[in-house]
């Protein structure tokens, strides 16, 4: 006779793995450190930034002054970081992490920043290149 019905065990066994897959897809494999320098001679640079949609809050640097924060590297997520950044009359929203644009551009686990008036530069290969310019 042919049982039309899985077994217990089964069932148990499908529900227990249909709840542990939403964990699955937020695991953190590594964090990603971003740091961002205002590079401008006079105006100080306010940012609010997100990680993965998550609110790392709004900083005010004076020239000089950097900002440090960690962006988790997900599992099977896009991983994104972005920053509204105000630097006096200039404004913008910038991806300074997208895991998979910047995996092998930034080096030991870190992107550097370097924001002025010019707009918002990377370190690659030991130079500062423009990546953004300020939106008009």
């Amino acid at each position: 006779m042919i049982d039309l019905f899985p077994s217990k065990n089964l069932l148990k066994i499908l529900f227990l793995l249909n709840s542990f897959i939403p964990l699955a897809l937020s695991v953190t494999l590594f964090n990603w450190t971003i740091l961002i320098i205002n590079d401008s001679k006079n105006q100080a640079l306010t940012t609010h930034c997100q990680t993965n949609g998550d609110d790392i809050g709004t900083k005010t640097l004076s020239p000089a002054e950097k900002q440090a924060f960690l962006c988790p590297v997900l599992v099977k997520q896009r991983t994104v970081a972005s920053c509204d950044m105000t630097l006096g009359n200039l404004h913008g929203r910038f991806d300074v992490l997208d895991w998979d644009r910047d995996r092998n551009r930034c080096v030991d686990k870190a992107c550097l920043w370097h924001v002025n008036e010019d707009g918002v530069f990377l370190l690659l290969n030991g130079q500062w290149v423009l990546q953004y310019t300020w939106p008009k």
